[in-house]
């Protein structure tokens, strides 16, 4: 009688594992219909916004409407910059396109965006686009104190302007 009780309690405790797993794969699965995170691309030149699901997704759409003038060319706008909401980019991203490549320069603005009120106060990492260098403001219009310039992707911008970010300027 005891082996018979042991079996049924493998038996049983198979069932509830096999059971409590099924639950658990599901799950993830349900969370991957609805991503959590936001992907938006934004014009400085059109002050058009769309967001996607993925970084994919959302620089899928900015190199659609890249022209044929040249590489990341976009109806005469360039992808800028991208930006994250996370260290070493991770979390929601924007990425901003603009009128074109930057020269090179440092210190002197080719061009600027203020981001939406949803992305104040929220960038922790950074990728440069179009020759250009990022320099971040803690308030719109380029005020305030800034921070850069991030000539390369930069997985954490550091400590003065993290998630304190209002606007940014290409150089």
């Amino acid at each position: 009688m005891r082996q018979t009780s042991v079996r049924k309690t493998i038996s049983v405790t198979g069932s509830a594992i096999l059971g409590l797993s099924g639950v658990m794969l599901a799950n993830p699965a349900a969370s991957a219909a609805t991503p959590s995170a936001k992907h938006c691309v934004g014009s400085a030149e059109r002050g058009t916004q769309q967001c996607f699901g993925t970084l994919d997704e959302a620089l899928g759409q900015a190199r659609k409407q890249v022209a044929t003038k040249g590489p990341l060319q976009a109806q005469g706008e360039v992808i800028q910059g991208t930006f994250f909401d996370n260290r070493d980019y991770g979390g929601d991203s924007f990425t901003v396109t603009g009128a074109g490549l930057c020269d090179g320069s440092d210190g002197v603005i080719n061009y600027q965006f203020n981001f939406p009120p949803e992305w104040h106060n929220r960038i922790s990492s950074v990728q440069p686009w179009a020759s250009c260098k990022i320099w971040l403001y803690p308030e719109a219009d380029l005020n305030g104190d800034r921070d850069g310039p991030f000539k390369e992707n930069t997985g954490w911008i550091g400590t003065m302007l993290d998630d304190r970010t209002v606007s940014v300027g290409f150089s």
